[in-house]
């Protein structure tokens, strides 16, 4: 018991400097990232304070105006309008905000709900774990966009469902993970040290191994936000997300594609928003992972 403790203060001593701001900035891929994720988030949650027109107003005089347009109609549509006279950066801006906030929310969903059962499949072991198991092969015997899309068709398109379905298919990769990091962790010599001194399973779960999978966690959760905001874009194209009345990049992405030839950004834009979000994710859930375990990246 004496010897694990130095051990884990200076586990976490080292994981603590692998996430300073000094490694960060050294990363410069992760960094622009970082700006670039703070920028979206605080336009998003912000949109309603901005001086940006309603997403939703129309004006059928100035439809299909060119982003940095000279003409009249231009004025106060900086990235142009839509086929309905539209503002395209207010769409931008405010379809940040669902497509963020679905990629975050169902991100937490799936994270708490497949490490809970990641944690008990480790734990337990026996039939527990095996069902538990066999239940995520069964999902995983299945693409996960699949899965959305049969869900989403018979449930019906809308945000609440969205976010139902998402979590739904996103918890397996969580509960795989958890479940590999608890049976190493058993075998630990301060945990095996504590159930021998009667510990209850409760209180030996939180003490010694959940916050040895917080950092595992972390990484997946980062490169999860970016894949779920590509489903829900896909299934909104699809014509089973978000009713068409709540703009998104998915919505967007849907209603320009009939216009590409006339009008380019339509579809454009909120596909470069949707790549440089996933990208930047993407960035900053590898630093993340060589940040927390520098062994990940090298396997």
């Amino acid at each position: 018991m004496t010897d694990s403790a130095p051990a884990t203060t200076a586990a976490q001593s080292s994981e603590s400097r692998g996430l300073s701001l000094r490694s960060l900035l050294r990363n410069k891929a992760a960094t622009a990232a970082v700006v670039y994720i703070l920028i979206v988030a605080l336009a998003a949650a912000l949109a309603p304070m901005l001086p940006l027109v309603s997403p939703d107003k129309q004006n059928l005089r100035a439809r299909f105006v060119a982003p940095m347009s000279q003409a009249p109609a231009a004025a106060g549509h900086p990235l142009g309008t839509d086929q309905l006279g539209r503002d395209i950066l207010s769409r931008l801006v405010n379809g940040a905000r669902v497509s963020l906030s679905v990629g975050f929310l169902v991100v937490l969903i799936a994270a708490a709900f497949g490490s809970a059962l990641g944690l008990l499949a480790g734990y337990l072991g026996g039939r527990v774990e095996t069902l538990i198991m066999r239940i995520t092969d069964v999902f995983l015997a299945f693409p996960f966009l699949l899965l959305a899309v049969v869900f989403m068709a018979t449930l019906g398109p809308s945000l609440k469902n969205v976010v139902l379905v998402l979590s739904l298919t996103g918890w397996v990769e969580y509960a795989r993970v958890v479940r590999a990091q608890v049976l190493a962790l058993r075998n630990i010599e301060y945990v095996k040290a504590a159930e021998s001194l009667g510990a209850q399973a409760p209180r030996l779960m939180a003490k010694h191994i959940l916050p040895n999978i917080v950092g595992p966690t972390i990484v997946i959760a980062s490169l999860h936000v970016g894949s779920v905001i590509i489903a829900e874009a896909s299934l909104t194209f699809l014509g089973l997300g978000v009713p068409p009345s709540v703009p998104t990049w998915g919505m967007m992405l849907a209603t320009g594609r009939d216009y590409l030839a006339v009008a380019w950004w339509l579809s454009t834009l909120p596909g470069v928003a949707i790549v440089l979000t996933v990208l930047s994710l993407n960035f900053l859930g590898d630093w993340l992972r060589d940040a927390i375990d520098p062994t990940l990246g090298r396997s």
